[in-house]
């Protein structure tokens, strides 16, 4: 009977990367900078190296990204779902991925400036998906849209502001500045004192909300202003692309 050749030593330490590679595609997937206006760096996840960022390169979980004064970066999650962020600008990473079973996972913690995301293709309706931006102030979670959120540092006032669509905006956890799951959102109703850890509001198409700290915030329609804003009519040019794509 002819003998069996066994497996080399250097495939039998191969297989365990293969299987990995085969059975959990979801926990590999990257985005991609699909626009970028310099400077911009990103710190990769287990680094406290920057390093710049170029067009073409591939963004994880657990990266940080940062831009300068007049810098702007695109990233595609998967089709037709990407984020932005503005001139000075650092965001947090902790979870980002997008795949057939649990759909799209994604956590922001904008640290300081401005973000963006166009949802042009909806989120599907399924339990585990998620889409949340945090900042020291707001937890906003998100059901398909084109919506913006800025943070200000020094005054610790975030705004978001809804183009289309619907985010129901929340308080932070006192001890976790990571993005939460959210509840169900309900209207806040305007005579009504409550304490700031109690409110909750949905913010629908052309509205905003500003959230300051101490203040239970009230959602109030986009003024021609907001509209005129260049960071805001970039953002819709850029959509208005995304969405005319195949």
């Amino acid at each position: 009977m002819p003998s069996m050749r066994r497996p080399t030593p250097s495939l039998i330490a191969a297989l365990p990367l293969l299987v990995a590679l085969l059975v959990t595609p979801a926990l590999l997937a990257a985005a991609e900078v699909t626009y970028l206006v310099r400077p911009v760096e990103i710190k990769r996840e287990g680094s406290d190296q920057w390093e710049v960022l170029n067009l073409g390169d591939e963004v994880r979980a657990g990266d940080t990204i940062r831009t300068g004064f007049g810098a702007r970066v695109e990233v595609t999650i998967s089709k037709k779902r990407v984020f932005r962020i503005g001139q000075v600008t650092e965001i947090e990473l902790p979870e980002l991925r997008d795949d057939e079973k649990s759909g799209i996972r994604a956590k922001f913690n904008l640290l300081l400036g401005r973000f963006w995301a166009g949802l042009i293709r909806p989120i599907r309706d399924l339990e585990r998906e998620r889409f949340e931006v945090a900042t020291a102030t707001a937890v906003v979670g998100v059901k398909g849209t084109q919506f913006g959120v800025d943070y200000d540092k020094v005054t610790k006032e975030s705004q978001v502001l809804v183009i289309d669509g619907q985010v129901a905006v929340a308080p932070p956890p006192e001890e976790v500045r990571a993005p939460v799951e959210i509840a169900g959102p309900r209207e806040v109703a305007p005579p009504q004192e409550i304490s700031r850890a109690e409110w909750l509001v949905l913010v629908s198409r052309d509205q905003k909300v500003i959230i300051r700290p101490d203040e239970v915030p009230q959602v109030e329609p986009l003024t021609d202003e907001d509209k005129a804003d260049p960071w805001v009519v970039f953002n819709l040019e850029r959509d208005q692309i995304l969405a005319q794509a195949p």
